[in-house]
């Protein structure tokens, strides 16, 4: 539960850098509202995405009693690219011979769209130890140890 939290925390900072660089993809041609509209909405869809498959990681690992963000960021990281291949190689599968491929790109998209949110989540991990490293430095803190 803890580890759901902790997530669910982080996901804010993801989303916001998944938003900046998807909706800076699609306006970086020219402005429009509708850039704008398609970067923020791929950006909560790919968000959710990460977030179902890191708590999905999470709970693979706690089966085996391991408790660790960065073990539930990376499983769900590989649960993610695992899931994406096997619905490419379907796609692919399904194609006929003398295709040009523009099937995938509903298989190739989200997977390229998905690239920020996983940077995103590790730099929020990251952010997280700091402080709590930076808190329990400080004298007089609550993590710290106390001078009686």
């Amino acid at each position: 539960m803890q580890t759901t939290r902790r997530f669910l925390a982080l996901t804010p900072l993801a989303f916001g850098i998944t938003a900046v660089v998807l909706v800076y993809l699609q306006t970086s041609d020219g402005f429009s509202w509708d850039g704008v509209s398609f970067g923020v909405v791929s950006a909560v869809i790919v968000t959710a995405g990460a977030l179902l498959t890191i708590l999905a990681g999470a709970a693979l690992l706690r089966l085996l009693a391991i408790r660790n963000d960065w073990a539930a960021l990376g499983t769900g990281l590989i649960v993610a690219t695992v899931l994406l291949a096997v619905c490419y190689a379907a796609v692919a599968a399904s194609l006929p011979a003398g295709d040009e491929g523009w099937s995938l790109l509903y298989v190739v998209g989200p997977a390229f769209a998905s690239i920020p949110v996983w940077p995103a989540y590790a730099v929020g991990l990251l952010i997280r130890a700091w402080r709590g490293r930076a808190s329990r430095r400080r004298p007089g803190s609550a993590a710290g140890p106390r001078n009686a």
